[in-house]
């Protein structure tokens, strides 16, 4: 009997167990590595579309501030018009060389929930704000917009991108 015992092939319940307890542990580092990437690729998607966001917003400024050829109401003077019917009117003005418009996806349904975007348009260069200010819009010749948008990770983490640009007033000659 204990010939046939020891020519019999195959593994102990120790290596059986061993070898399990590897491979288990082999697959929960492929899970949590799944998990990082499944995270990493959740916050390349909002700031992809925060960018898309601000740019949508910069991309209408610009085409309202561009429109000066065609006559209408829409060009440059009008841009930086903050009287009503002006397309600043709904910004507020902390100061004679700023105006500012903060949006929350509560205000505007084109924006995601929870998303925050403020633009701002400043009297550009700085130095220029010695002699122009928006009390007199036909006196201002560049300003700065900047759009910036924030939001909420799922992580908890406040994140936010932002895109800036200079308007110039184009001269026409007839």
């Amino acid at each position: 009997m204990k010939t046939q015992m020891q020519s019999q092939s195959g593994f102990t319940l120790i290596e059986v167990l061993f070898s399990i307890s590897i491979f288990s542990i082999a697959i929960l580092g492929l899970i949590s590595t799944t998990n990082s990437v499944s995270l990493h690729q959740r916050g390349a998607d909002e700031m992809t579309e925060a960018t898309l966001i601000a740019s949508d917003q910069m991309e209408a400024i610009k085409r309202v501030s561009a429109n000066e050829p065609v006559g209408g109401v829409f060009g440059f003077e009008h841009f930086v018009n903050d009287q009503t019917g002006g397309y600043l009117a709904s910004y507020s003005a902390p100061d004679n060389f700023t105006r500012v418009l903060t949006e929350t996806s509560t205000e505007d349904p084109d924006l995601p929930p929870g998303v925050t975007r403020t633009t701002t348009v400043s009297i550009y260069p700085p130095a220029a704000q010695a002699t122009e200010d928006f009390t007199l819009p036909a006196d201002i010749h560049m300003v700065e917009v900047q759009v910036n948008v924030s939001w909420v990770s799922p992580t908890g983490t406040t994140k936010n991108t932002a895109v800036n640009t200079v308007l110039q007033r184009r001269q026409f000659i007839q």
